[in-house]
């Protein structure tokens, strides 16, 4: 379901650090609705957002900002009930009754019902609607994913309005009681108990269940995702090594990526194991088709101790076709001097691979530093013009099989949330290394053990 904030009547000090540090966290749309406002305010609440969030907002009021301020859209109301001659962008409208719904919903994005249930922003504003009707709505098809739900939501009626058939869910009154401490960890519950986000996984199979298709379902399911999969290879191997890999065809990995797409569109995609230049065709081929929002590619070029695990043929279908269509790589060490004919020694030397790499596929570019010498491991995130550097404790542990999976998939799910770049990765490092100390002292197989993904 999607998760729709609406603004406090009211202006209030630190709003618009408020509503910043939402969108950072992931909130997908904001109705910025201030009923007795005058331009000049909401200019003013405007220009403090920065602007990369800007098309996440509708406005309720003063509709000529949506192309001044780049705005995702208009919300009609019945202060404000009409369309502005000639706007063609985002609609969306209240509606009071299930008529109102059948009414507006074919020429709206989509629509708000209201009140779901006693609200919580406005005293006496009980709740129009018996189970029975929401129920039969539903069945009938006038509750359907166009339609959001408003009036006394919180957490613990998430599953009730999934159950009922809404597309999504409209806070207010329950996400600014919440103002302070409590704020982004009360927004995090409500968004994970609003949104499961679908993650495709096209990658090999690792049948000890540490790396690969394992690794990266492990990970989704931990993080609240659903993993959706794409098998490029069947492998026979386990915590000690390798014993056979055996490719699937570029037809069969096609097919797969078929199937899931006409039927459950992916949040997101993580693509790992690619062995074949075949197959790096059949996958751009379908990402150039279906375009998922977020691609994140781990390139298993070569392998931590430094073995190459692709022909050179491969590599530069990869470098042609499949990188330009991804949103971020994430090379290791050995990949990346693959990649850029360097040889990486520092983290000034990450950083400017990062960047050259960047400029030259035109997409995000994270560097993995943990095989650097020193007790701190540090990865390097390029991301539009600007260089992030992730820094932790070095974990002693023998048990690191399949992070490089775990990682990039950890991204591809926290993207999938709606974080930005910068956010993703922060988060998707932190359950890693808490992954890596969980697992540190498990003893799983008779080498290189997997980390602990449900800690």
């Amino acid at each position: 379901m999607k998760l729709i904030v609406i603004t406090r009547p009211d202006f209030f000090p630190g709003e618009a650090e408020a509503i910043t540090t939402l969108f950072y966290y992931g909130l997908e749309i904001l109705h910025l609705r201030k009923p007795e406002s005058d331009i000049t305010e909401i200019e003013s609440l405007l220009d403090k957002i920065p602007e990369e969030y800007h098309s996440r907002i509708v406005v309720h009021e003063h509709f000529q900002l949506v192309n001044r301020y780049h705005l995702k859209g208009i919300h009609l109301n019945r202060r404000n009930p009409h369309v502005p001659q000639d706007y063609k962008g985002h609609i969306s409208c209240s509606c009071h009754s299930l008529e109102e719904v059948k009414q507006h919903k074919p020429s709206c994005n989509y629509v708000f019902l209201s009140p779901i249930f006693d609200s919580i922003s406005k005293a006496g504003y009980s709740s129009a609607f018996t189970t029975n009707q929401l129920q039969e709505a539903h069945r009938q098809g006038i509750i359907d994913s166009r339609v959001m739900a408003l009036g006394g939501l919180d957490s613990e009626r998430m599953n009730d309005i999934k159950q009922f058939g809404f597309g999504g869910a409209v806070l207010l009154g329950d996400i600014w009681n919440h103002l302070g401490n409590d704020f982004i960890p009360h927004f995090l519950r409500l968004r994970q108990a609003a949104f499961t986000p679908i993650i495709l996984s096209i990658a090999g199979s690792d049948c000890s269940g540490g790396a690969g298709i394992q690794a990266d379902t492990k990970t989704i399911s931990a993080l609240g995702g659903y993993a959706a999969t794409v098998i490029t290879a069947i492998t026979a191997q386990n915590t000690q090594g390798v014993q056979a890999v055996y490719p699937q065809t570029d037809e069969t990995v096609r097919r797969q990526i078929e199937s899931v797409m006409d039927d459950l569109p992916p949040h997101a995609v993580k693509i790992g194991m690619v062995h074949d230049a075949n197959i790096v065709t059949a996958i751009t081929d379908c990402l150039q088709i279906y375009r998922p929002l977020h691609v994140v590619y781990d390139p298993v070029m070569i392998s931590t101790s430094g073995r190459r695990l692709m022909t050179e043929k491969t590599i530069q279908a990869i470098c042609e076709k499949l990188f330009p269509l991804c949103t971020l790589i994430t090379p290791n060490l050995h990949e990346t001097a693959l990649l850029t004919g360097n040889t990486i020694n520092s983290i000034n030397d990450m950083e400017e691979a990062a960047q050259t790499l960047a400029h030259r596929y035109g997409i995000s570019v994270l560097v993995k530093g943990g095989h650097l010498e020193g007790n701190e491991m540090c990865d390097v995130l390029f991301h539009r013009e600007n260089i992030y550097r992730y820094s932790v404790a070095k974990i002693e542990s023998h048990n690191l099989h399949g992070t490089g999976c775990t990682l990039s998939s950890a991204i591809a799910t926290q993207l999938a949330y709606g974080n930005s770049m910068e956010e993703a990765v922060r988060q998707a490092k932190q359950y890693v290394y808490q992954a890596i100390n969980r697992g540190k002292n498990m003893q799983i197989g008779q080498g290189n053990g997997p980390l602990w993904h449900f800690f």
